[in-house]
């Protein structure tokens, strides 16, 4: 009887092995997305020096006078970026409103100021070079003393 009984058993798991649908792989995909924005970093900065335009009796302050240093900056972009300045805005010094004022840009991809408003188009890099000049004209002789002034770059990607 035992033997019966493991004989039916061992039939019935057979039988249920042999009936039983065969099962298939299945496989989903998954989907990821990402949204990477552009960045741009200025790198490395350096001061400018204003230079006077002429020794006795100066008007005007501005790096690209005699005793004068243009500032630099570097700057890294994922993609290609606009790049603009502002007006000189003088941070210390005997204060004078200026008869003109004007920043500057200029890299090996172009040109601008602070006047006409249009951007230098820079490509995406890392270490892209920009001098910085800037102008200032009092009109009338300058009050001795110790000049400071600041641009303000503006870059968009």
């Amino acid at each position: 009887m035992i033997r019966r009984s493991l004989l039916t058993a061992a039939l019935i798991i057979v039988g249920s092995v042999a009936v039983a649908p065969k099962t298939m792989a299945q496989t989903a995909d998954v989907p990821f997305t990402a949204n990477v924005g552009g960045v741009c970093n200025f790198d490395q900065i350096t001061p400018g020096k204003l230079g006077l335009n002429q020794q006795t009796n100066p008007t005007a302050l501005a790096g690209g006078f005699s005793g004068g240093v243009f500032g630099k900056v570097f700057v890294s972009c994922n993609q290609g970026a606009r790049v603009s300045i502002s007006q000189p805005q003088q941070t210390g010094g005997p204060s004078f409103t200026p008869v003109h004022s004007v920043g500057m840009i200029n890299s090996p991809f172009g040109s601008t100021d602070s006047q006409n408003g249009n951007p230098v188009f820079l490509p995406g890099g890392s270490g892209l070079p920009l001098d910085i000049d800037m102008i200032v004209d009092k009109g009338s002789p300058l009050v001795p003393g110790s000049y400071s002034y600041v641009t303000t770059l503006t870059i968009v990607p």
